[in-house]
């Protein structure tokens, strides 16, 4: 196997009878992110079950026919991601499905926030195969990570709406304080009279919101597309629905008279999700950018940003594209 660090390989997992494809088309992918050569080969799969197998087989023909539909579950995965992503996905699998090979040495922003959320989709909280690595980030870097993902997600709902958006979440990009950052943004809405509710938090940081994105109308009146979201990295992103809070909590609590406007609820995260769970993910979570859909809105924003569309640390992205390209090549100087 090409492989430049050693990764987990999470046997309980994959090799099993009900194997889990993402966790196995990711495996490949990071494989290949830190692979000297930039590339992995699908068949590693089979050599990785190999090496753990535990003797529950009646027959070598069963073995191997479930250890060929590991390679052909991950493979229709990779192709799903690519066939979403289009460019915004920073992998090629070549024409017979045996080889895939990171091509994003020179990462754009779309392609830089999949490896971001690839990243952050496995750190040890949430999985094995990173954890224990050569090339595992710091807990600094991990705090890093996080942030960069914010300005991403903020990226990514902006393009959603075909509008500008507001990195909301604690610890802003411009230090502001909630209250001033809240009368900031609603300056630009003049949409309902900010005043705080008796009883409510001394210090809110962010109250769960962590990016607004708007497209207004020209004639600046309430009525507009209008989403809030909220963005969730740790292993609990699931339990964390803002509908209800978004819908009874945040209007009443903060403003005297409240928007008319509706806020449509988003949920931002970097994982890939399987295509049937997805479904209930959005019946709990409401509109859910996922890590095969925030790549490719974070190429779009690239050109609302071009046209002149204020998107709130967008600068930022350039910082962590710099970031990825030097954690790749920690990978390779771990071979």
């Amino acid at each position: 196997m090409t492989v430049a660090v050693e990764l987990y390989f999470p046997h309980d997992e994959i090799d099993t009878k009900n194997p889990n494809f993402d966790l196995a088309a990711d495996y490949l992918e990071l494989t290949a992110f830190f692979s000297e050569e930039a590339r992995s080969f699908t068949k590693d799969l089979i050599n990785a079950t190999e090496i753990g197998a535990e003797d529950d087989y009646e027959t070598v023909d069963e073995e191997m026919t479930d250890r060929e539909e590991i390679v052909s579950g991950a493979v229709r995965r990779i192709d799903g991601r690519r066939g979403a992503l289009g460019g915004s996905y920073p992998f090629a699998l070549d024409e017979n499905g045996d080889v895939l090979t990171y091509v994003g040495e020179e990462p754009s922003y779309g392609q830089a926030a999949y490896i971001l959320s690839l990243i952050l989709s496995h750190l040890k909280a949430v999985s094995p195969i990173l954890h224990g690595s050569a090339v595992y980030p710091t807990d600094a870097e991990i705090i890093e990570l996080r942030k960069y993902f914010q300005y991403f997600a903020t990226a990514a709902l902006a393009a959603e709406v075909n509008g500008r958006a507001w990195s909301f979440g604690h610890p802003r990009p411009d230090k502001t304080n909630f209250h001033t950052k809240l009368a900031e943004i609603w300056g630009v809405f003049r949409d309902g009279v900010l005043q705080a509710a008796v009883g409510v938090p001394d210090r809110p940081q962010d109250d769960q919101i962590d990016v607004f994105a708007a497209r207004l109308h020209p004639d600046g009146l309430p009525g507009f597309l209008l989403a809030a979201g909220q963005v969730a990295t740790g292993n609990n992103w699931r339990e964390k629905s803002l509908r209800h809070h978004l819908e009874k909590v945040f209007p009443s609590r903060w403003f005297g008279q409240q928007p008319v406007t509706m806020m449509m609820c988003y949920h931002i995260i970097p994982f890939a999700r399987p295509d049937d769970e997805f479904f209930d993910d959005c019946r709990v979570l409401g509109n859910v950018l996922h890590r095969l859909r925030v790549p490719h809105r974070v190429t779009e924003a690239q050109g609302l940003h071009d046209q002149g569309v204020a998107i709130e640390a967008f600068d930022q992205l350039a910082v962590a594209v710099e970031w990825i390209k030097a954690y790749a090549a920690r990978g390779a100087a771990a071979a």
